[in-house]
C-alpha cells in the first residue's frame, strides 16, 4: 500500500476567491494562517467512533459545510447517528454530510460508492447482494481533513479530503476493465424528492430533499469527474434506464469508466462534489471558487494547514503524546460544528423557506444549544470570538426569518429537540464579555419573544413559577432550564437599563426554589402542587430530561449562593456534593443510554452534570474540584475509538475537556468569570485573535523547595496573575483577553489538601440576582405523600413558610386567610397564595382533590412500573383522566405483562357498564392490549367472565391514540375484575422487535 501511495501527485495549488464573487464578501472561512507547528498530527478522528461517542472519521474543514465520511449504517439507530460506527464491518459508501456526536440521526446526503465488477443498485442492507462491501480497520487511516480506506473486495483505494463547501474523492482502481461509481440519492433518510441531471460525460448536478430529524432538509450538488465516464445508467423503482435527467424518491445512478486508457493515470479517478443549500448554480460557484482544479493533494494540504491554524490557537506543552492526542482531537471536535450554511456569494436558505443573501457575514447551521451553551460557546468567546459573534448573528437572522431564536436548529429547520431557550445564554455570555458586534436591541427583543411564548410548558411556568408535572413532561428540567435562561435575560435587561424587565426575569430566575425539597435536598416534580411520590433520586423518569433527580438538583448555576443556603450552608452543601460523587452509580426506572460516564451519580456522559465538579470552588473545600476534575479527565477520556464516555454532542463533550485541561470552566455562562482548577498540562498558551498571548502555567510540580509566601501554609495551592496573588477561585474573561501570565503554584505535595485562597480570604461567589425588593419564592405546597384522591376525609397540611400568611379559595369561594392544616370531605378545587410581612403576594397555585364515589377501592394483581404510576394504586379509579401526553406520568404503565385489577364496589350492586381507557404510541413501544376481559364476583374469590373485548386498533398507526374498551353487559356484583392482555413483545416490523411491549391504562369506569 505504501508503494502505491508514493505514486500520488504532490503538487500544490493556492486558491483565491473567484472574480465573480460578490464584492466585499470575504471568502470565509477558506483562509490559512502560516503555522510552523504541526498540531494536526495529534488529531485522531477515530476517537469517539466507538462506544456512544457518535462521531465520524471522515474529512472536513473547520466548521465546514461538507463532512465527507464513510457510512457503515443506513438506519437511524442510536449508535448510527453519525453514519459510522467502529464496530461495523461493511461500508455502504461515502456521503457528504454528517452530524458529530448527536443523539438523533440525520444527514448522510449525496452518497458515492466506487466499485468494480458486477453492479448492484441496492445497498445490501437487507442481507441480499448489494453494493456495500467489507472493510478492515487495518486498511483505514484518518487525519484532520483526510481519510483513506482500501476496499479489498473491489480492489480500490479511496481517499477523501474537503474544502469548506466541496468534498473531493480520489479513487484508485486496479480492476480497470469494469470500474464504476454509484450515486445513491435515496441513502438513509426518507426522501421527499430528488433530481439528477447528467450535464455531459464528466459533470452531473441535482438535489436531494429529505425528511428525518429535520423535517425539510435541502441539499443541492454539483459534481465533476476528472475523467469522462463511458456510460451512465439510472435506476428507480427497481428498473434500470438511460436518460439525461430524472426525478424520483429512490433515484440512483451508475457511471462506468474505462481505466485502461492513457487518460486515466494509474487507474485514478477524482470526483469533486460541491454542496449548496440554495441551488446547483451556487454549488458550481462554490466549486469554482474553492476547488477549481483536480489537485487532490493541494486540497488536502490546504485543509490540513487550515486545521493547524485553528488548532494552533491553543498550544500545549507536555511530555505525554497521549494527552496531546486526546486534547487536540477534542479541540478538533470543537471545531467541526456549527457548520457553514451560506455559499461563497452569501446566499443561504432561511427559516422562512426563502433564499436570502448576506454578503458580509457567513451563516451557520447545526446548533445543539442545550449542550453547547455550557462549555463550547464559552470556549469560543476566548479563542473564536469573531466566529462566535457570527453564530449569534445567525441566531438573529433565524429569528427574523422564522420568528424565534433557535432551540436545536438543523439545516434551516427547528427540530424543537431538547428544552430551554439556550441561544439566550450564548448571546448574553458574549454580550457580558464585550463581544457585541451584533444588533443587541434585536437580540434583546428576540430573547424576550422566546421567554414569553406559551410553548413547551412556558404558559404554566409563567403562571405558577414552575411547571406542574401533570401538565408537561420533563417538568423539573424545563423549570430549571427556563429559570437559568431567565437569569441571563435579567442580566441583559440590566445592561439595557430596563428595570421592569430586570425585576420580572430576576423573579422568574428564582423559580428553582419552587421545586426544591428542603427535606431531601433534591429538585422534585410537583404533581397537583405536592411533591410527586414515591420518590427515588436514582430513578430515571419523565420528570427529568435524560436524567434523574441527582443529575438535575444542582442545575442552579444562576444562584449558587442561594442553593448553598437552601441546603443548610457550606458544610451541608459539601456533604451533598460528596454523596453525589460517592453514592452507587446504579439507576432505576427508565433505561437512558445518555446517562454514562458515571462517578457516583455524576454522569460525565451527559450535559446536565458538566458544571457540578466545579461547585466545590464555591465552598470552603475547592481542592475537591481539582481532585474530581483530574479524575474525570484521566478516566473518562482516552485516545481509543471508545475514548468518549458519552455523545460528543457537537463539541460540548470535548469542550469540557479542553477547558478543564486548561484549568478553567465557565460554570455560569452569562457572567464574565471562569472557575479555576489545576491545569492538566505544565504549560498552555492561548494565541488570541487580538494577537496577544495568555499563558497558563502549572507550577505545582517540583515546588517543594519554594519559599512559602507570607500567610500561606504548606500543602496549599494559590493562583498568580502577572505577579499578583488572586484571592478568588475565578479568573475574569477580560483578564484573559488582555493577555499575560497565569500560574497555579502548590507549596508542598499533598494535593488533596490544596486550597485556593489559602490565606483564608473570603471566597467570592459568582454574580447573582439580588432579591431584595420583590417576592422571591412561591414555594407553597402541601406536604409529601398526599394523594389526589380520598374516600372519606382528606387531611391536608401546607409546608410552612416562616413569616408569611396563607390565603386560599375552595371551589370558587372568596379568598380568606387559613391555617396551615385543615381537612376536606368533598371533591375540592383549591387556590392559594401567600403574603409576606411587607404585603407582597406570591403567585397563586392550584390544587384539586377528588373523592372516590361510594367507598370504592382497587387491588392490583400486577404491579405498574415505578416511572409510570399514574399517581399511585388508586390511579385507575380516581376519576382523573390522563392527557394525550403519557410522559406526564398520569397513565399507569405495564411493561411486558398484563394489567390485572380488582375493584371493590363496597357492596353488591347492579352493573350495566364497564370500561377501561388505554393509550397507544407505537413509536414509544406502547400498544393497545390484544383483548380486555371483564369478570364479576360476589366474594372476591370466585370470578365469572362477563365479557371479552378484542382490540381493533391498528398497531402500526403513528401518533397518540386513545381507546375505550367497553362492555355493556349487565350483571350484579361487588367485585369487578379487569384483565388487559399485553401483546408481549414488540412486533417483528417494529424497531424494538423482541423487546417488551407496554400497556398504558387510565381509567376503569363502572356504572
Amino acid at each position: 500500500m505504501k508503494k502505491l501511495l508514493l505514486l500520488l501527485p504532490l503538487s500544490f495549488f493556492l486558491f483565491t476567491c473567484s472574480e465573480n464573487e460578490t464584492p466585499g464578501y470575504v471568502c470565509f472561512p477558506w483562509k490559512v494562517d502560516t503555522v510552523k507547528t504541526d498540531f494536526a498530527k495529534y488529531v485522531d478522528p477515530m476517537i469517539g467512533t466507538a462506544g456512544h461517542g457518535h462521531t465520524f472519521p471522515g474529512a472536513c474543514a473547520p466548521f465546514g459545510m461538507v463532512q465527507l465520511s464513510p457510512d457503515t449504517r443506513v438506519d437511524g439507530s442510536w449508535d448510527g447517528c453519525s453514519g459510522y460506527h467502529y464496530d461495523d464491518s461493511v461500508i455502504y459508501g461515502f456521503s457528504h454530510t454528517h452530524l458529530s456526536g448527536t443523539g438523533c440521526s440525520d444527514y448522510g446526503d449525496i452518497l458515492f460508492m466506487p466499485g468494480s465488477g458486477k453492479i448492484n443498485y441496492t445497498n445490501g442492507a437487507d442481507g441480499k447482494p448489494g453494493y456495500r462491501t467489507k472493510f478492515f480497520h487495518i486498511n483505514e487511516r484518518a487525519e484532520a481533513g483526510y481519510y483513506f480506506i482500501s476496499l479489498p473486495q473491489y480492489k480500490i483505494n479511496v481517499e477523501l479530503t474537503a474544502s469548506p463547501r466541496v468534498g473531493v474523492q480520489r479513487y484508485q482502481f486496479y480492476k480497470n476493465d469494469s470500474s464504476w461509481v454509484l450515486l445513491d440519492l435515496q441513502h438513509r433518510d426518507e426522501v421527499i424528492g430528488s433530481h439528477l441531471e447528467i450535464v455531459n460525460d464528466s459533470i452531473i448536478r441535482g438535489y436531494r430533499f429529505s425528511r428525518n430529524w429535520a423535517n425539510d432538509q435541502r441539499v443541492y450538488f454539483y459534481a465533476k469527474f476528472s475523467v469522462p465516464f463511458k456510460k451512465s445508467s439510472l435506476w428507480s423503482n427497481g428498473k434500470i434506464f438511460e436518460a439525461d435527467s430524472s426525478s424520483a424518491k429512490d433515484l440512483k445512478a451508475v457511471f462506468q469508466f474505462d481505466c485502461n486508457t492513457k487518460d486515466v493515470h494509474h487507474g485514478e479517478v477524482i470526483v469533486k462534489v460541491a454542496l449548496s443549500p440554495v441551488s446547483c448554480e451556487n454549488a458550481k460557484l462554490n466549486m469554482e471558487t474553492e476547488v477549481p482544479d483536480f489537485d487532490f493533494d493541494a486540497v488536502r494540504k490546504k485543509v490540513q494547514q487550515q486545521w493547524n491554524s485553528e488548532l494552533g490557537k491553543i498550544e500545549v506543552k507536555d511530555s505525554s503524546n497521549t494527552k496531546k492526542r486526546i486534547f487536540y482531537t477534542a479541540l478538533y471536535h470543537c471545531f467541526i460544528s456549527p457548520n457553514l450554511y451560506s455559499d461563497v456569494n452569501g446566499d443561504y436558505w432561511g427559516m422562512d423557506k426563502k433564499v436570502h443573501r448576506d454578503s458580509l457575514h457567513p451563516q451557520y447551521t447545526v446548533f445543539s444549544l442545550w449542550d453547547t451553551y455550557r462549555a463550547l460557546h464559552p470556549l469560543f468567546t476566548i479563542i473564536q470570538p469573531e466566529r462566535d459573534q457570527d453564530f449569534i448573528r445567525t441566531f438573529l437572522k433565524q429569528f427574523q426569518d422564522g420568528g424565534k431564536l433557535p432551540v436545536w436548529e438543523l439545516s434551516a429547520n427547528e427540530t424543537n429537540c431538547m428544552i430551554g431557550y439556550h441561544s439566550v445564554p450564548v448571546i448574553v455570555d458574549a454580550w457580558m464579555k464585550g463581544l457585541t458586534d451584533f444588533d443587541t436591541a434585536l437580540a434583546y427583543e428576540a430573547m424576550k419573544v422566546s421567554a414569553m411564548s406559551d410553548d413547551n410548558g412556558l404558559k404554566a411556568y409563567k403562571k405558577y413559577g414552575f411547571i406542574p408535572a401533570e401538565g408537561e413532561s420533563e417538568s423539573v428540567s424545563k423549570t430549571l432550564e427556563y429559570a437559568y435562561d431567565d437569569w441571563c435575560i435579567a442580566l441583559a435587561a440590566k445592561r439595557m437599563k430596563n428595570d421592569a424587565d430586570y425585576k420580572y426575569f430576576s423573579h422568574r430566575s428564582m423559580s428553582w426554589r419552587n421545586l426544591f425539597d428542603p427535606q431531601t435536598g433534591f429538585m422534585r416534580a410537583r404533581l397537583n402542587n405536592s411533591f410527586s411520590s414515591p420518590f427515588d433520586p436514582n430513578e430515571v423518569n419523565f420528570h427529568y430530561t435524560e436524567a434523574n433527580a441527582w443529575q438535575y438538583s444542582l442545575a442552579v448555576q444562576q444562584d449558587i449562593p442561594g442553593l448553598i443556603a437552601a441546603h443548610g450552608g457550606d458544610k451541608k452543601f459539601i456533604e451533598f456534593l460528596d454523596k453525589l460523587f460517592s453514592t452507587s452509580s446504579a439507576t432505576s426506572g427508565r433505561d437512558q443510554a445518555d446517562i454514562s460516564g458515571m462517578i457516583g451519580q455524576y454522569a460525565q456522559g451527559n450535559e446536565p452534570s458538566h458544571h457540578m465538579a466545579y461547585l466545590y470552588d464555591y465552598t470552603s473545600e475547592p481542592w475537591k474540584t481539582q481532585k474530581i476534575v483530574s479524575k474525570i479527565c484521566n478516566e473518562q477520556y482516552t485516545d481509543k475509538p471508545d475514548g468518549l464516555c458519552g455523545n460528543e454532542d457537537c463539541g460540548q463533550m470535548s469542550a469540557w475537556y479542553v477547558m478543564s485541561m486548561m484549568g478553567m470552566y465557565d460554570v455560569s455562562p452569562g457572567t464574565s468569570d471562569y472557575s479555576i482548577t489545576e491545569p492538566g498540562f505544565d504549560h498552555v498558551v492561548l494565541h488570541l485573535e487580538s494577537g496577544k498571548d495568555f499563558e497558563i502555567n502549572d507550577l505545582t510540580k517540583d515546588t517543594d523547595q519554594l519559599k512559602l509566601p507570607e500567610g500561606f501554609k504548606a500543602g496549599y495551592l494559590f493562583a498568580d496573575l502577572n505577579g499578583k496573588k488572586i484571592h478568588k477561585n475565578e479568573i475574569a474573561f477580560n483578564e484573559i483577553a488582555k493577555g499575560g501570565k497565569f500560574a497555579l503554584i502548590r507549596i508542598g505535595t499533598n494535593w488533596q489538601e490544596v486550597n485556593v485562597c489559602s490565606d483564608q480570604a473570603a471566597i467570592p461567589l459568582p454574580p447573582r440576582i439580588e432579591m431584595t425588593d420583590f417576592y422571591e419564592t412561591n414555594n407553597l405546597f402541601f406536604g409529601p405523600n398526599i394523594k389526589r384522591t380520598f374516600t372519606d376525609v382528606m387531611h391536608l397540611f401546607y409546608y410552612e413558610v416562616p413569616g408569611v400568611k396563607i390565603f386560599q379559595s375552595i371551589n370558587g369561594n372568596a379568598f380568606a386567610e387559613t391555617t396551615w392544616k385543615f381537612d376536606i370531605k368533598e371533591t375540592s378545587a383549591i387556590k392559594a397564595f401567600t403574603v409576606n410581612e411587607i404585603g407582597q403576594h406570591s403567585d397563586t397555585v392550584d390544587f384539586k382533590y377528588t373523592k372516590i364515589p361510594g367507598g370504592r377501592s382497587i387491588k392490583l394483581n400486577t404491579q405498574y412500573e415505578n416511572q409510570y404510576t399514574g399517581g399511585g394504586d388508586d390511579a385507575l379509579i380516581d376519576g382523573i383522566m390522563g392527557s394525550d401526553n403519557f410522559r406526564t406520568g398520569e397513565w399507569q404503565g405495564y411493561e411486558g405483562k398484563d394489567l390485572d385489577a380488582v375493584i371493590d364496589l363496597g357492596s353488591v350492586k347492579d352493573v350495566s357498564r364497564i370500561s377501561l381507557g388505554c393509550l397507544q404510541d407505537q413509536g414509544a413501544w406502547i400498544f393497545m392490549p390484544s383483548e380486555i376481559k371483564f369478570y364479576a364476583s360476589s366474594d372476591g374469590k370466585n370470578f365469572t367472565i362477563i365479557d371479552s373485548v378484542a382490540n381493533n386498533i391498528d398497531p402500526k398507526r403513528d401518533g397518540t391514540i386513545r381507546n375505550q374498551f367497553l362492555s355493556v353487559k349487565k350483571t350484579k356484583a361487588r367485585y369487578i375484575k379487569v384483565v388487559a392482555k399485553n401483546i408481549g413483545t414488540c412486533p417483528q416490523w417494529h424497531p424494538g422487535k423482541g423487546s417488551p411491549a407496554w400497556i398504558f391504562a387510565d381509567e376503569i369506569e363502572i356504572e
